[in-house]
């Protein structure tokens, strides 16, 4: 549990104490009292993953790169998480994080990462304490957790076809033949929107075509009808047609498996479209994290409100330059005293934003959480 046992002497605790029960191996221990830290969304009952105080570290030769700051997550069953940000700003090295698949140089320096248990009698695992590539983290991605990564001409083998690449994975969970296995990658494929999926089934991925491809990784993804997909930029490189197609393909999936999903972007478009909360990130750190409508109606953090100014609408006047976010991301050595974000800030408070520590995450409306000294915490909120 991302929870400390509160042992201040105070009579009455602070209204961000909470209490729990804390599960051992002995069995429970009722009315211990805990303090929840500031930026740390309150825990949700129902929450499929969850994820708590996340720091993942690259340690290159010309330094240490921390490439996720903190970031706070939860995904509930049967909902879309929308990650969005600007490339580079840890999205996707937050999701490599969460299945164990960092590059070697990438490391968990802290945090937790908690899966709900399949069964209702069933304890949640924290996936950052797992083997990298032991048993338990090897069954868990592919049946529970599954990811589309961003380019599939560079995730699928150029050497194996579709079928044999989708059978592989569906032998490695289930007690299966290999004709069995084959018949559900022609299922599979059929469900993705595959034309005559029982021919191309034996084609590489050189013969197909770019969007063909990406319903091969979600066919590939959702062939052991995951709890969770992490789709990776899923409609990259793709037409808008087609992005349109693949963004209601898995809409439609999402609803026939019941399964949650985390949509990795920087598309405020594909956002806006799918997403039921936004998570906004910069420089590994959620800046802010709302409902979709709140986020959209009501951006708060300048960042946000930066990034929705930037999207080109519907008639506006061609002749204005879209608006653009003052300055450059620094660079990934860079440290940066107080907010990360006070440099290009134009609403920033000298004396409070470029000095002490980044802004926690705060609860500022009801749902609304935000990484600024411009809003503070909603009153009674940690």
């Amino acid at each position: 549990m991302p929870l400390i046992v509160w042992d201040s002497p105070l009579k009455t605790p602070p209204p961000c104490c909470i209490f729990l029960a804390m599960e051992s191996r002995g069995g429970r221990i009722p009315g211990l009292l805990f303090h929840r830290p500031v930026g740390i969304l309150p825990r949700s009952m129902d929450a499929l993953l969850d994820i708590r105080n996340l720091e993942v570290r690259l340690a290159l030769r010309e330094g240490v790169v921390r490439a996720v700051n903190g970031v706070c997550l939860q995904l509930s069953p049967r909902r879309t998480l929308g990650l969005v940000g600007e490339s580079g700003c840890g999205k996707s090295m937050a999701a490599k994080a969460i299945l164990r698949i960092l590059p070697p140089r990438g490391s968990i320096a802290s945090g937790e990462i908690w899966l709900a248990p399949r069964e209702a009698d069933g304890s949640p695992v924290d996936l950052a304490q797992l083997p990298a590539n032991g048993k338990a983290m090897r069954r868990i991605r592919g049946s529970d957790i599954s990811m589309i990564f961003q380019e599939p001409m560079s995730s699928l083998s150029p050497v194996h076809t579709a079928g044999n690449q989708i059978a592989e994975a569906v032998r490695l969970h289930q007690s299966v033949t290999r004709a069995q296995a084959i018949d559900r990658a022609v299922e599979m494929l059929g469900l993705a929107g595959v034309p005559h999926p029982e021919q191309r089934v034996n084609a590489y991925s050189h013969e197909l075509s770019g969007g063909l491809r990406q319903r091969v990784m979600i066919a590939m993804a959702l062939c052991c009808r995951p709890r969770l997909l992490i789709a990776d930029e899923p409609t990259t490189a793709l037409d808008v047609t087609v992005q349109g197609q693949i963004l209601t393909l898995i809409r439609r999936l999402q609803q026939e498996f019941s399964m949650a999903v985390l949509m990795i972007t920087h598309d405020m478009g594909v956002v806006a479209e799918t997403a039921d909360e936004v998570a906004v990130m910069y420089l590994g750190r959620i800046a802010e994290h709302a409902p979709n409508a709140a986020l959209f109606a009501r951006p708060r953090h300048p960042y946000t409100v930066g990034l929705l100014e930037s999207v080109p609408r519907l008639g506006q006047d061609r002749t204005k330059r879209l608006h653009a976010i003052p300055g450059h991301v620094p660079g990934p050595f860079e440290v940066i005293a107080g907010c990360p974000f006070h440099p290009r800030c134009s609403q920033r408070i000298k004396g409070v934003c470029d000095t002490g520590e980044a802004p926690k995450l705060r609860e500022f409306e009801a749902g609304h959480h935000v990484a600024c000294h411009l809003y503070p915490a909603k009153e009674g909120a940690a």
